[in-house]
């Protein structure tokens, strides 16, 4: 199974992931900016404090992904 080696915040709450086998996916937050589990990321300072622990994506500890979802959310 892939890791997660880095999160870059992009512009426009889009959300570069990059795996440890080089390939890399862009994940965009704008429709999701909207729900009840994503909506303080419509905050872009917020938004860019993003950070990864091989496994989730995390937004401190209030929000998270798991590598399944990042993997869901890029096929959509």
């Amino acid at each position: 199974m892939n890791r997660i080696v880095s999160v870059i915040p992009k512009d426009d709450f889009v959300l570069e992931v990059v795996f440890d086998n080089g390939e890399s996916v862009m994940i965009d937050f704008t429709c999701k900016l909207y729900t009840v589990r994503f909506s303080m990321l419509s905050d872009k300072e917020y938004f860019n404090t993003v950070t990864t622990d091989g496994i989730f994506v995390r937004w401190n500890y209030k929000i998270e992904l798991s590598l399944s979802e990042v993997l869901e959310l890029a096929r959509k």
